[in-house]
């Protein structure tokens, strides 16, 4: 197994843009650095739960069935779509209030937003069942490489959302201004609307 091109390949995905990345950037100017990470372990999760369900077989036959995929991607462009409206429609708040009005129930709502999100694309599924078996040595343990490919895609991830959210932060009195705050959602909704209409029109191939 080559480990360190594997390694390579996760960090180029999870750091590519995306809508994972736009929900943590999102979710780290709205709610702050620590309220985000619980949306990224939300997608973490759902990384997790989309490598089981590949090496369980279910990833091929979701991509085998026309009417299984088609209706995952329509699910989930109609679900980012929600979002960026949601976000387009977000009142601005001054920041005082703003911090008063984060509870720490916010944090189980952003971490089932991600988890749907990570959940909802099937090119995701094709990923873990495409690109999982060319790193995996038959005539050893599966298992145990399953464990670590799945484990290090997840953390991946983890590191790459951590990233943007921590970056977003260092700008997040930028962001509270009424203007740009404004602005930023429009473009976050925008974004989130392109995704999803992306992902409405993607083909399996």
């Amino acid at each position: 197994m080559d480990y360190w091109l594997f390694l390579l390949i996760c960090l180029v995905a999870t750091f590519s843009p995306g809508p994972a990345v736009l929900l943590a950037i999102k979710n780290s100017a709205n709610f702050g650095f620590w309220q985000s990470m619980k949306g990224v372990a939300g997608n973490v999760a759902a990384v997790m739960t989309l490598a089981s369900l590949s090496a369980a077989g279910l990833g091929a036959i979701i991509l085998a069935s026309d009417l299984l995929f088609s209706l995952i991607k329509v699910l989930g462009g109609l679900y980012l779509m929600y979002l960026g409206v949601k976000a387009w429609n977000t009142r601005y708040t001054k920041p005082t209030l703003q911090k008063e009005s984060k509870p720490l129930t916010t944090g189980k709502k952003l971490f089932t937003e991600a988890y749907v999100v990570g959940m909802s694309n099937p090119k995701a599924i094709a990923f873990y069942t495409a690109v999982f078996p060319q790193f995996i040595d038959l005539n050893q343990a599966v298992l145990p490489q399953f464990c670590l490919l799945a484990g290090t895609f997840a953390c991946c991830s983890m590191v790459g959302l951590g990233f943007y959210a921590l970056a977003t932060t260092s700008i997040s009195q930028y962001l509270a201004r009424e203007n740009i705050n404004r602005l930023f959602h429009r473009l976050t909704g925008g974004i989130f609307i392109g995704f999803g209409l992306s992902l409405i029109f993607v083909n399996k191939s």
